[in-house]
């Protein structure tokens, strides 16, 4: 029987040893890689369709109410620029007319044209009925009624303006809370999988907690949009009423001078 010499028997182990470390990480690599290939997706979807029904309902619920806010930013954007623009048009027309001494054309469709329309409206029942100039107090009180009833006309437009401010106003205050509703009964089930299960696993926990927090922040997503919103179209219908007031008080002063020049 031959003889191995000590060199020679040393590079054999150091040979095998090396080969059972370089299968150990083979076998190591393999158990890493193959729960990354099988790890299963767990997204906003999954989380969706996880959960419990009254978490399903709340969800579905938050977001058509996302959907009725952006609606209703589109309508009411597009609503406003139509006025803004008729009245200033109706405007530069009124002042022009009025600068030459007539009496302006009655409405075209504005907010301002309408209100002008009920005034003039006023004016032209009082010629109807009276054949001579008006006395000064027959005057002051044909005014008053032209600004009545351009009033009553302001008070319609604003009030058409305002239509849906309510429902973004409901949107942005219980959104939040709505969401939070879907939280707590997502945690309740949570709990309650947790003890059929009879383990505290974050395997069992967790899922329950991520569909239930989902419904918070839908709420949230509903009621942010929905505050910022209707702060601005509150913003834009007092810089309407302003705008009315404006014009009304310009157009009984007109109405003034035109009375004095008959006289």
């Amino acid at each position: 029987m031959p003889k191995i010499d000590s060199s020679s028997l040393l590079a054999l182990r150091y040979s095998s040893l090396m080969f059972l470390v370089s299968q150990g990480i083979n076998q190591a690599w393999g158990a890493i890689g193959e729960p990354a290939t099988m790890a299963v997706q767990f997204g906003v979807g999954e989380m969706f369709m996880q959960s419990h029904i009254v978490v399903k309902a709340v969800i579905v619920f938050l977001s058509l109410c996302s959907l009725l806010t952006w609606a209703l930013f589109i309508e009411k954007t597009w609503a406003f620029v139509q006025v803004r623009r008729t009245n200033l048009q109706f405007l530069a027309s009124f002042r022009q007319q009025s600068a030459r001494g007539d009496m302006p054309d009655s409405s075209d469709g504005s907010a301002m044209g309408r209100m002008w329309g009920a005034a003039r409206s006023e004016i032209e029942i009082f010629r109807e009925q009276h054949a001579k100039q008006p006395s000064s107090h027959q005057a002051n009180r044909l005014l008053q009624r032209a600004a009545l009833t351009a009033g009553i006309v302001q008070e319609q437009e604003l009030s058409r303006l305002g239509t849906m401010m309510g429902v973004l106003a409901t949107i942005g205050s219980t959104s939040p809370f709505v969401g939070l509703f879907g939280t707590v009964w997502g945690i309740l089930n949570s709990f309650a999988q947790i003890a059929v299960s009879k383990s505290t696993s974050l395997s069992v926990v967790a899922p329950g907690i991520a569909e239930a927090l989902l419904a918070t922040a839908i709420g949230l997503f509903a009621a942010i949009p929905a505050v910022m919103i209707y702060n601005k179209f509150v913003r834009d219908i007092n810089g309407f009423v302003g705008a009315l007031d404006n014009f009304s008080a310009e157009m009984v002063a007109n109405l003034s001078r035109q009375l004095d020049v008959a006289e």
